[in-house]
Formats: C-alpha cells, structure tokens, sequence
C-alpha cells in the first residue's frame, strides 16, 4: 500500500544520525532538506521544517523474527514500556509489537506479522515495508470520508468514528485516523495535528496540511520518476551547490537488500582514470617519462612493443588487445579458456595478447585498448615494488579520502556491496563468473558514489598530483567520433570550453557514468549494478540540469 511516507521534524540532523548510525537504517535519498530510509518496498521520508513534530508509524517485519528484532532494537534504543510489559499481541491481527521513541518523539512500532517468515537473524533488511502511518486530524469524519472515496476502505462495518481510532486499508498496511489529544499505545505521547504525505503503491497521494486538512495530488519528481521508468537499479550523486543523491533496486536480489547511498558498486574500466593518475605521480617524482618505451621500462615482458607510456595513455599505441571492443561483444567468452577465477593480477593477462601481432602502427590512430593499461599497471608495479592494486589503494584512495573504494575479490565482496546482475529473459544471475575474480589497472575497482565525488574533488583540487600535471591529464590528446581523450579521461567540449571531463565503464552486471563539469565544479556520479541504464540516468539528469 505504502510507497513513500513523508513526515516532518526540526531536528533532521540528530534524526539522520539516530537512523543511519544508531540504528543501522539504509539511506537511499539525501539532499540538504531531507533524507529517505529504505523500509522494505516502501521509503520513509524525514524532510526539514521549522517547528517541532510528532508521529506515530509502524513497519512490517517478519513474525518469526519478532524475539530477534526485540533485541536487535533494545541494543540501541530503549524499549518503551507499558504496565511492565514492552510488547503487546494484537489477537485482531494475529500480530506482536514493540515500541520506541526516536529523538524527535515520534513513537515507533515494529509489527511482528506471525504469517511471515524469513530465515536467518533479524537485521535492517529483514523490514518489509511500512505498516501504518498515523493521520492525526481536527477533520476525522472529513477525511475519512475523502479517503473512502480514494477506494481505501475502513476496516470493520462501523465506519468513522471521530471518537476512535480508526483503521484504513487491508491486509498488514493500514492509515491510522485519529483526532488530536490521543495517548498513544507504550507512550505518554499525544497525537498531534501535524502536515504529512503519503503515496501509495499505485500513485496516488495524499497529502494533509498543517491544519489537518486533505488535498489530493499527483507526485512528481522528474529525476525519481524518470529513473522508475527506466528501471534503474543504483545509486545517483549529483554533488553541487545542494547535493542531492538517491538509490533505486536491489543490491542483493535474493534477500531483497537494497541499494543505498553509500553502496559500493563495481565501476569495470571507469577507474581507468585511476591508473592514468598513478602513471602522472610516478613522472612527476621523475621515475618515468612519457616519451620512455614499454619495451624499455619492461624488457623481460613486453621486449617487441616499443610503443611509449603517452601512447598507452591515450590508447593511441596500436598493441594487440585481449579484448577487443570494437569487434568482441561477449566478455564471458574470454574465460572459456582462461577461467575467470585465475585473473588475479595484471600478469595473469599477458598471455592473451602479449605474442599477437600490433594492430597498427604506434600513434596512428585511436583505437580503445583495455591492455596498454593493464601493460602501465605493470609499469606501474615494476617502479614501485607495490601490487598495482595496493598503490592506488594507499596512494590515491588513501589521499582522496576514497575510504570505502578498493580492489575486491569477487567472491569476498565487503559489507555494502553490490552484487551485479545479468538479466536472461525474465530470469537473471550475478555476475561473480563473468568477470576476473579481482580487478587491476584495466577495471573492476568498487567505489561509491560519494567516494568518486571526492576523488573529482581531489584531481582538481591538485591534492593527487600538481596542477600543471593535472592539466596534462585533462588535456585531450587522441580521440575519435565519440569524442576527445586525455590520460584515461573522456572530454566533451562546446563552443565556450570544456562541457566535462567523464569516465565509464561497462561489464556483464555493471555500468558506470562519472563527470566532473568545470564551469560550476560540480560533478554527477551514476553506478549501477545492471549492465546497462547508467548512461540514460546520466542523459536525463543532464537534461533536467541544463533546464535549470
């Protein structure tokens, strides 16, 4: 029944805290004047106001894990009590609750259905969805009766009672109408007139005003509303002036864990960028130059490509590939003969392209190349004595304040991970077999979207490397009709300058979009854990944005 609920407080801060860090609530939308929790299939919304609030609402969980959820939620909040008790059976719903208070009072029930089950122990991802959303108003009968016409009926045969509490809907989601002055169930709170929203499952919603009044109203947010239709499953930062970001979909599909904020997803050839950055530090320390040959630099590897470090850089080198883009479109096929479970690092590649003639001759053209970076990886371990991976970990991660980015194993994915999906007809599967089991210097970094803001952030703030370093990365140097390249960087420019320096990156289960756009410094994030649907987030926002 319930989509989205909005409610209002004065203290968005210390609620955002008491949910996201005492609780464990995931955020899956943020801006300056509010923050949405993922509460199963529904969304909670607390949005800033400039006077104090009062609510009660209840979620769903699961009734086998009802003793586990006590606990769980007693070894953060306290229990509100009532009679010595602190949970109640409702026979009338064949459902037990518990209550707490949050830091602006609102009076928080968790709902116990005992015909659910879900196996394992209770945690955040274990909530349903939201159960009841109380309507405190002066106006019961009224909008009672605006609410019956909304088809949502009134349970039992007495229907409004100004004097009761009155239960609307069906099954476990149900509005609560009630008029002030009421003492709440395990509380000493009384219902309080206060403005709030609800959409519903099918898009209608309700809205009532700070004097208890209804009024019907379409919910509209271009951005949300676009990325729903495309089926977008991911997280959006859009870091400006008042950054906004938002999550959608499942980041683990079997246990219907969702997508947040702060999820890392995979970025495949998105970071790139990051090799580029670590091959620009190591020439300003003076351990290589751009002019210096891969045939030089790594004699006993590479002694036939005497192609130089700007030449890989810029994908301008001509070396054979082990992936072709431009004539390979199926990844997975590469570990029939090379399982994916034995890539592990840069040298693992070699033998797939190391003794394949050039395709062409170095600088002549741009022609895009996942393994001249995975050649400057190894450059980049042969000056270093570190693993590849490690470098940018401590060098550039560490520095930008990435603190949640890294290099993982495919099959000992961290906490808040994706997992990427491929879809096969109306069924699907991760991808944890179609990709090399860890990433390096071609692909397969995790970052989270407000990680790669930061490292925007960085590159430009001349925190990772000199300014004039930074404008050698960000000059184009090759390119072709799909637009300029610098050093591991896409550039888009329009009659006045430079529209964007941008990264991508695409794998079975990933797609990726980053930008940084200079004339107002700010940058837009997309990472998506299905393998396609981050380049259309990108186009809409950028289309909203130039409509601003």
């Amino acid at each position: 029944m319930f989509k989205k609920v909005v409610l209002y407080t004065n203290r968005l801060e210390e609620m955002k805290g008491f949910y996201e860090y005492q609780m464990g609530f995931r955020i899956v939308e943020e801006d300056a004047a509010s923050f949405t929790l993922a509460i199963g299939d529904s969304q909670l919304v607390f949005a800033e106001s400039d006077r104090a609030a009062i609510y009660h609402f209840a979620l769903n969980i699961p009734g086998n894990q009802f003793s586990l959820a006590k606990s769980w939620a007693s070894s953060r909040v306290a229990l509100n009590r009532q009679e010595g008790m602190d949970e109640i059976y409702y026979a009338n719903f064949d459902a037990d609750a518990f209550y707490f208070q949050d830091p602006a009072g609102n009076v928080v029930e968790l709902i116990g259905r005992r015909n659910v089950d879900r196996m394992g122990n209770f945690s955040i991802d274990s909530l349903l969805n939201i159960s009841e959303v109380s309507i405190t108003t002066p106006h019961v009968k009224e909008v009672g009766e605006q609410l019956e016409d909304l088809e949502i009926p009134v349970r039992g045969n007495k229907g409004i009672d100004p004097a009761a509490l009155n239960f609307l809907g069906s099954g476990d989601s149900f509005i609560l109408l009630v008029a002030p002055k009421r003492i709440w169930y395990f509380s000493k709170q009384k219902s309080e007139v206060h403005p709030l929203s609800i959409e519903l499952m099918d898009g209608r919603q309700i809205v009532i005003d700070e004097e208890g009044n209804y009024q019907q109203a379409s919910a509209y947010n271009p951005i949300s509303d676009g990325m729903e239709e495309l089926d977008f499953s991911g997280a959006v930062l859009w870091k400006k002036e008042e950054p906004w970001s938002t999550a959608k979909g499942w980041a683990d599909r079997a246990n219907e864990r969702p997508n947040a904020i702060d999820t890392r997803f995979g970025i495949a050839s998105g970071c790139k960028i990051f090799t580029a950055v670590a091959i620009c530090q190591l020439a300003e320390e003076g351990k290589l130059a751009f002019e210096d040959r891969l045939s030089a630099l790594l004699p006993e590897i590479f002694p036939d490509f005497g192609v130089t470090i700007h030449q890989l850089l810029t994908h301008t080198s001509g070396i054979p590939d082990y992936f072709d883009e431009e004539t390979m479109d199926d990844f997975e096929e590469l570990w029939i003969q090379h399982p994916m479970y034995l890539m592990k690092t840069g040298m693992d590649f070699v033998p797939l392209f190391k003794d394949a003639p050039m395709m062409f001759e170095p600088g002549a053209k741009f022609h895009y190349n996942n393994a001249g970076f995975i050649a400057l990886g190894l450059v980049v371990e042969n000056l270093t004595g570190m693993a590849f991976t490690d470098y940018v970990e401590e060098r550039i991660f560490a520095r930008a304040g990435m603190a949640a980015s890294g290099y993982f194993r495919m099959d000992q994915l961290p906490a808040q991970t994706a997992f990427g999906y491929i879809e096969e007809g109306t069924s699907w599967r991760t991808n944890q077999y179609a990709l090399p089991i860890k990433g390096g210097a071609d692909g397969g970094a995790y970052v989270t979207a407000e990680d790669m803001a930061s490292f925007w952030e960085s590159l430009m703030g001349a925190e990772l490397m000199s300014r004039e370093m930074a404008e050698r990365l960000l000059t184009p140097h090759a390119g072709d009709e799909e637009g300029e390249y610098g050093y591991g960087v896409w550039i888009d420019r329009h009659e006045s300058g430079v529209k964007k320096f941008h990264v991508m990156g695409y794998d079975p289960g990933v797609s990726f979009h980053s930008a940084y756009y200079p004339e107002d410094g700010s940058s837009l994030t997309v990472l998506s854990n299905r393998s396609k649907g981050a380049y259309d987030v990108v186009k809409l926002i950028e289309r909203i944005r130039s409509n601003d």
